[in-house]
C-alpha cells in the first residue's frame, strides 16, 4: 500500500511550484496532504508576522503566486499545531517544507527537517570550507551565514527569490558566486526548482545543490 506523507509549507497551500515535483522521489500511487501555516489567514493577520528587531525571516508563496515574509519564531506555535493535525491522520512521515533552521517539535510521526539533513548531506560530500549559498532574501544573510557555519562551512550569501524569480537576477548571483573559490553552490530555499538549478550551471562550473532534491530523494528511500 503506497503511503501518506504530510507536507507543511510556511506558506499557502496548494504549493504547485513544489509538491508536484515531490511524486517522482516516492512510491507510485503516494498520497500528499499540504498543510500551510498561512492557509485561512487574511491580509492583515500574514502582515502581523512580520519581522520585528532580532527575529528570523522566512519567505513563502502564496497561493496567487506571490509571496510573504515571516518571523520564523512568530510561526512555531501554527507549525506545531499543523503536526498536531498530521498526527490525528494516517501519514508515515512529515516533511517541513522549509530549509530554515527550526527546534524540534513534538510528534509521534517522525518528521523531515530540511535544514539538519540538507547540512549534513553537504558535509557529508564537501566536508567543510567555502560555499556559495543562494537566499530569497539579502536579509537571510547573517542567518544563514550561522547556519552553515554550525556545519563547519563559510558561506557566501548572494540573494535572488524563487518567488519573485528575475532570471538576470539569479544568473547574476550565480556569476557573482563562481568568481569565489567555492566548493559548491547551494539553492538554498525550497523553493527553487530544477529548471533554476539548471540555469545556474550554465554559469558556473561549480556543482549545484538544489535543497528540494536533496530532502525528497534522502526522505524517499525510507519507503
Amino acid at each position: 500500500m503506497a503511503p501518506a506523507i504530510g507536507v507543511i509549507t510556511i506558506g499557502q497551500t496548494p504549493r504547485v511550484d513544489m509538491i508536484p515535483a515531490i511524486s517522482g522521489f516516492f512510491p507510485q500511487g503516494t498520497t500528499i496532504i499540504e498543510k500551510g501555516v498561512l492557509d485561512g489567514k487574511s491580509a492583515e493577520e500574514i502582515m502581523d508576522l512580520a519581522p520585528e528587531h532580532g527575529e528570523t525571516t522566512l519567505v513563502s508563496r502564496l497561493r496567487d503566486g506571490g509571496s510573504a515574509v515571516m518571523a520564523k519564531e512568530k510561526i512555531l506555535p501554527v507549525i506545531q499545531g499543523l503536526i498536531d493535525e498530521l498526527n490525528q491522520e494516517d501519514v508515515s512521515l512529515i516533511i517541513l517544507a522549509c530549509t530554515g533552521k527550526f527546534p524540534l517539535f513534538k510528534s509521534k510521526i517522525p518528521i523531515v527537517y530540511p535544514d539538519h539533513l540538507l547540512n549534513h548531506v553537504v558535509k557529508g560530500l564537501f566536508h567543510d570550507g567555502l560555499v556559495g549559498v543562494v537566499v530569497p532574501l539579502p536579509e537571510q544573510a547573517e542567518s544563514i551565514m550561522y547556519k552553515w557555519k554550525s556545519a563547519d562551512f563559510l558561506a557566501i550569501p548572494m540573494a535572488s527569490s524563487p518567488y519573485s524569480f528575475q532570471e538576470d537576477a539569479f544568473i547574476k548571483a550565480i556569476q557573482q558566486l563562481d568568481q569565489f573559490p567555492i566548493k559548491a553552490i547551494i539553492l538554498d530555499c525550497m523553493g527553487y526548482t530544477e529548471k533554476m538549478k539548471q540555469m545556474a550551471r550554465l554559469y558556473t562550473s561549480k556543482p549545484v545543490v538544489l535543497s528540494r532534491n536533496m530532502i525528497y530523494k534522502t526522505a524517499g528511500e525510507i519507503f
